[in-house]
């Protein structure tokens, strides 16, 4: 039974992939991770924001930069490279810790940190970046139209000029034409596309009266919505699709692989179940497709939107025909 795919241009065992979050950045949970059948890690996004604010913190307790604000500027410029180092030594460990790939993940405000994190993340050896694009740029207070998509674009653009390692891009679904937004990133150089970012979730303590969250962690039910967007994407982009969100089990890899994706990204499963669920899911997934004898996962991968019929289902809205029957039962 094969159940190698291709992801990014990458070779994987299997299409399991544990996405970017704390889980990944301890060496101890990468080799876990490996020994129990991931077919690839995504790291911690490295954030240009938090640097950035260690570093202003830094300098305001030192009167001395209020006086010399060109000391400041160089001082800045040495320190983060300085505050990098210990993202880009882990890399450079994780590589010499496990044999499957690592891709770093990168999120940032300026254009230059966008090209010059991607250069130094390349050179200590990760196999691939993953751009947490979306994040920061949803804050914009004055966001024209097409200013989402353009910026990313851009940055997408700006970083495969620079680096050689295939770019893979994590969007969310904040989009008027997801599928447009999705053909343009393509072109811009985009070798894959991580569907969707899971951002944080407000919520209000109407007894506190303060802004709370939601749990951090994913649900089953939210598979859906990767789901649909899969399978409507993987009809018109040519690069690789890795769905992720909502992957609790084995039943949400079948699902996504079924709808075309070529891997699937999945964390929270593993803080409620732990670290050795991977391999309980990767058994599954054989059990399921000896059950429909299944040799490869190619011989099933996009089976649902290669039908027609099938495929125009995930671009229906049910919503009168469902109110219908609702109506008819009352």
């Amino acid at each position: 039974m094969d159940l190698s795919t291709k992801y990014m241009g990458l070779t994987l065992k299997n299409p399991l992939v544990v996405s970017s979050s704390p889980i990944t950045m301890d060496l101890e949970n990468l080799r876990a991770c490996e020994a129990h059948g991931a077919g690839a890690v995504v790291l911690r996004s490295l954030y240009e924001e938090q640097i950035s604010s260690e570093l202003e913190g830094r300098l305001d307790q030192d009167d001395m930069y209020f006086w010399y604000p060109e000391a400041a500027s160089h001082i800045k410029n040495i320190s983060k490279g300085q505050t990098l180092r210990p993202y880009l030594s882990y890399i450079e460990k994780a590589k010499n810790e496990v044999s499957i790939p690592v891709i770093a993940s990168i999120n940032c405000y300026s254009p230059g940190g966008w090209i010059s994190f991607a250069e130094e993340v390349q050179k200590a050896g990760a196999d691939g970046i993953e751009l947490n694009v979306s994040t920061h740029l949803l804050n914009e207070d004055a966001m024209e139209h097409g200013f989402l998509e353009n910026t990313i674009n851009s940055i997408i653009s700006g970083v495969k000029k620079q680096v050689k390692i295939p770019v893979s891009v994590k969007i969310g679904s904040y989009f008027s034409n997801i599928i447009g937004a999705a053909k343009e990133m393509e072109q811009a150089g985009a070798v894959a596309l991580v569907v969707f970012n899971r951002y944080y979730r407000p919520d209000i303590d109407i007894e506190q009266l303060e802004v709370t969250s939601e749990s951090y962690l994913s649900a089953p039910e939210e598979l859906s919505n990767s789901l649909r967007w899969v399978g409507v994407l993987s009809r018109h982009v040519k690069c690789d699709l890795a769905a992720n969100t909502g992957i609790h089990g084995y039943e949400g890899v079948v699902k996504q692989l079924l709808a075309g994706a070529a891997v699937t990204q999945f964390c929270s499963v593993l803080y409620i179940q732990g670290l050795g669920y991977i391999s309980t899911m990767l058994e599954d997934l054989k059990w399921w497709m000896k059950q429909k004898r299944f040799a490869s996962l190619d011989d099933f991968r996009g089976m649902i939107t290669d039908d027609k019929l099938n495929s125009e289902k995930f671009e229906q809205i049910h919503f009168i025909r469902k109110n219908a029957r609702v109506f008819e039962k009352d």
